[in-house]
């Protein structure tokens, strides 16, 4: 197609001026971070896998932020990581210093009518997700349970931190859905205590353990078979452990899979990373960049692997979806939860 030549000079200029504004935000953001120091917060307590992944996160992120801050983890335990949430959203510096990660499922929180959970997760921004995984539920060997139809029939005893967090949430759905009869002991600060709790005696076992989770604290429990894997609850089965049966398998009734869909969709955004709301444009899409980057660096995938941590990509706009399709589920399945979650 001809074009005048003024029209050519016009689109030349056109973009020598959108390449010029690039450059300007892209200096921008590295004079802002230059000497800055980046937070990561974990809404739990050392030694469970979302500190793991906070770790090795921050060991990698100032190699892509413009600017080469320095990156530092801070903990910031309570409720199941609600307390950390909350401050994430109305507290933490909104310039971009500050991101976390916090339970997949206090997401959830908002629409159960949480009137502690002071945040909509839709106008957090989003880093991704470090991987997409199915929880677990396991049973300490001592256990007479070797398999989930034990639990339909015996009353069964795991640890929880509460019930915004997998571990108390995901047994409690079940318990509906598919008539189990787990007894779930809530207040136990984070996934040591818990795992402390089975080898005591206190618990026969845990339900909603991520297997990244797992495999990073107690490998040797897997191995030396001190547990029995029991059930996996997610939307989808995970390849890595393909004779462990899918709770939504033997769930037929439409609306309990929705509720059960409800409860574990999370496991979609197993481990979900992001900053306050408002944060400016140019240094949202850096943290986003870098985030993405990061679990790229083939240094941090040998890493990974030796620290038991899968790793598989979740990027910003799925998780949104995730939360989209979520927050339309239908009023009387959101109702049916509350109750539940309301009758504990």
């Amino acid at each position: 197609m001809y074009l005048p030549a003024f029209a050519k000079r016009f689109g030349a200029s056109v973009i020598l001026t959108g390449l010029a504004a690039t450059s300007v935000s892209a200096q921008s953001v590295e004079n802002f971070y230059k000497g800055k120091t980046v937070s990561v917060l974990v809404g739990f307590t050392t030694g469970n896998g979302a500190d793991s992944y906070a770790r090795l996160v921050a060991r990698w992120y100032a190699k892509y932020l413009p600017g080469a801050p320095n990156v530092v983890v801070q903990n910031m335990p309570g409720s199941g990581s609600l307390t950390m949430t909350n401050n994430l959203y109305n507290v933490a510096a909104k310039d971009g210093t500050v991101f976390g990660i916090f339970n997949r499922n206090v997401s959830l929180e908002p629409l159960m009518g949480n009137a502690n959970a002071r945040f909509d997760p839709r106008k957090f921004t989003w880093l991704g997700s470090t991987n997409t995984e199915p929880s677990l539920c396991v049973a300490w060997h001592s256990s007479p349970v070797s398999a989930i139809k034990d639990v339909q029939e015996r009353e069964f005893a795991v640890a929880a931190t509460g019930l915004n967090a997998n571990s108390g949430l995901v047994p409690t759905v079940l318990n509906r859905v598919m008539g189990a009869k787990f007894k779930v002991i809530m207040g136990y600060p984070g996934s040591n205590e818990m795992s402390l709790a089975m080898e005591r005696g206190e618990v026969e076992g845990r339900c909603g353990w991520s297997r990244s989770s797992l495999m990073t604290t107690k490998p040797q429990w897997v191995s030396e078979k001190k547990i029995n894997l029991l059930l996996q609850a997610g939307l989808q089965k995970s390849p890595l452990m393909p004779d462990v049966p899918l709770a939504m398998d033997s769930v037929k009734d439409e609306a309990d899979r929705q509720l059960l869909k409800l409860a574990v969709a999370w496991d979609e955004m197993a481990w979900p990373f992001a900053a306050p709301p408002d944060i400016p444009a140019d240094r949202a899409k850096a943290l986003r960049d870098a985030f993405a980057s990061v679990l790229k660096d083939p240094e941090l995938v040998v890493q990974a692997g030796r620290e038991g941590l899968d790793l598989n990509y979740v990027s910003p706009a799925q998780i949104e979806r995730i939360l989209d399709d979520v927050y339309a589920t239908p009023a009387t399945v959101i109702s049916t939860l509350q109750g539940i979650v309301r009758a504990k």
